[in-house]
């Protein structure tokens, strides 16, 4: 089905719509904003495949790892409709109720130009064997991508069974050694960024404003900040931290948070625990303001420390950044 300038993956949610055993199910609709958009057709569809009683989420959604669980408890919605994303591959806690994920993709065929500027820039770069990787909403316009290259000669990787996220990139860790180098297809800034920190390889393609673009610069001054923050600390007398952990079913890393307690143990540093479902500024002023931490580690998300707290006047740092804190290690770890 066509919803704007996105195709939607409609078969599974008419599957679970179909299959609830109440007369009128209610279902809670959840969109990133950038995705918010659809939510008018998305309801029409419902409405098609039956009678249902929708209620549209209008709270920020950043990601599959983040279910509205409060808005659920209040509503106890029949069915929660996550639009944008494939489940969360790095939950280790069920959602306490019942959700499908609807992938929808950007349908728009990439200009003439911009594929002969991206074409350009790889064989500038004399890469042959390329990768081609994309989050979930771009994979269409990246197998047109993909296709295109094919078909001028390049030796085309794709990485189709597992979009990159921006806390996952185990499909370009998987591609690294059998390619020459990545092309990601991603709008902005930030699937680009958390790319380019695993590789100094990777050109990125941003199929909504037809830009082409080498995002290592911002990714090298990135990992000289992250690095120095870390080592910064290890010279410093340490005592107290606290450590976030995240509220939301996909945010909540049982396993991240026993490794981070033994890392903190092992250099005799004393620790607490928060839990909190957004992270923001205000949240971290009065977890700070209440415990008086050294630094502060986040198990939630590890996007937050890099794009949203770089600049506290603590340190805030990833699992990862505190291992290498704890090791004595100067080669940048990201992310858990």
């Amino acid at each position: 089905m066509k919803c704007d300038t996105y195709i939607v993956e409609e078969s599974l949610l008419v599957e679970e719509l179909s299959s609830i055993p109440v007369s009128r199910p209610r279902v809670l609709l959840q969109a990133p904003d950038g995705l918010k958009k659809l939510y008018d057709c998305l309801g029409g569809l419902l409405r098609k495949v039956r009678d249902v009683e929708v209620y549209y989420s209008a709270s920020p959604s950043f990601g599959a790892c983040d279910i509205p669980l409060e808005e659920a408890a209040l509503l106890r919605p029949d069915l929660v409709v996550h639009v944008g994303h494939a489940e969360y591959p790095l939950a280790e806690v069920e959602p306490p109720l019942r959700v499908v994920y609807v992938p929808v993709y950007y349908d728009v065929t990439p200009r003439a130009e911009s594929l002969l500027e991206i074409e350009g820039s790889l064989s500038s770069r004399s890469w042959r064997r390329v990768a081609v990787v994309s989050p979930l909403t771009e994979r269409l316009v990246a197998k047109r991508v993909a296709d295109y290259l094919s078909s001028r000669g390049f030796d085309v990787r794709e990485a189709e069974d597992r979009p990159i996220l921006g806390c996952d990139y185990r499909s370009v860790i998987a591609l690294a050694g059998s390619v020459d180098g990545f092309l990601l297809v991603s709008g902005g800034l930030f699937h680009a960024l958390g790319a380019a920190l695993y590789t100094d390889n990777l050109l990125a393609y941003d199929p909504y404003r037809g830009k082409v673009w080498d995002p290592s610069v911002e990714a090298r001054k990135l990992i000289r900040e992250r690095v120095y923050t870390v080592v910064k600390l290890r010279n410093q007398a340490l005592r107290r931290a606290v450590v976030v952990a995240g509220a939301r079913p996909g945010q909540f890393r049982p396993s991240v948070l026993n490794m981070v307690a033994k890392l903190l143990e092992k250099i005799g540093v004393e620790y607490v625990v928060t839990t909190v479902s957004y992270l923001t500024l205000d949240r971290l002023l009065t977890i700070d303001e209440t415990f008086r931490p050294d630094f502060i580690v986040v198990t939630s998300c590890p996007r937050l420390p890099l794009d949203d707290f770089h600049d506290f006047h603590k340190p805030v740092l990833t699992p990862g950044e505190l291992a290498m804190l704890v090791w004595g290690v100067e080669k940048y770890v990201f992310p858990w």
